[in-house]
């Protein structure tokens, strides 16, 4: 199958494509929608079928190198899921056949700091968690909602999204890039930020 038609079908919702590469290959560019789930022997064939089965939906499998796709798919065809199509050639080619490619920026906490002027921050913690403090300026935008706030947000703005440890904040910025906003993810989260001793605002 090739990358367009890979693309066409993720883009009518008839496919989800998972992304088996590591997150900073990830982030580095990927497949527009497509859900990060870095390869490994123990956890991720049971989470991938177990998610597949509640979403009753076909899944392609992207990544860029042959022999982890192949331990992917035996994996997964333990439990009786088989892709519906596999793509082992990374980004580059997928590019050169016409597949868009999206990316996300992973942003230290120094570089935030020092840069804070240059983005608009989204904070996507759960409103408990705010009452340890929020970066001066940030929007609060649980990540569940951050859908249904797309109409507020400025495509001609720089994103900075950040949680608690940089999960959830990973997921928010490729979902906002995946929307074609410019997007970041904020490494190591308000954890690093508290505990470097930066501004916050109290809740």
């Amino acid at each position: 199958m090739t990358a367009a038609e890979i693309q066409r079908l993720a883009s009518d919702g008839e496919v989800q494509i998972i992304d088996v590469r590591p997150v900073p290959s990830y982030s580095g560019g990927h497949a527009p929608g497509a859900l990060s789930a870095p390869f490994n022997r123990q956890t991720w064939a049971p989470a991938v079928a177990q998610w597949a089965g509640r979403n009753a939906v076909a899944v392609v499998l992207f990544g860029d190198n042959a022999v982890i796709m192949d331990a992917a798919q035996k994996a997964l065809a333990e439990r009786r899921v088989i892709p519906r199509a596999v793509w082992s050639q990374g980004t580059e080619v997928w590019r050169q056949e016409g597949g868009i490619v999206v990316a996300i920026r992973q942003i230290t906490v120094e570089e935030l700091h020092r840069e804070l002027a240059d983005h608009v921050v989204i904070d996507v913690r759960e409103p408990y968690e705010w009452r340890s403090g929020i970066i001066p300026g940030a929007l609060k935008i649980p990540l569940g909602q951050l859908r249904e706030h797309l109409q507020e947000l400025d495509p001609h703005h720089t994103y900075a999204v950040v949680c608690a440890h940089g999960s959830r904040s990973q997921a928010g910025a490729s979902f906002l890039a995946d929307q074609g906003y410019t997007a970041g993810s904020v490494v190591g989260g308000m954890a690093i930020w508290l505990s470097s001793g930066y501004p916050v605002d109290q809740d």
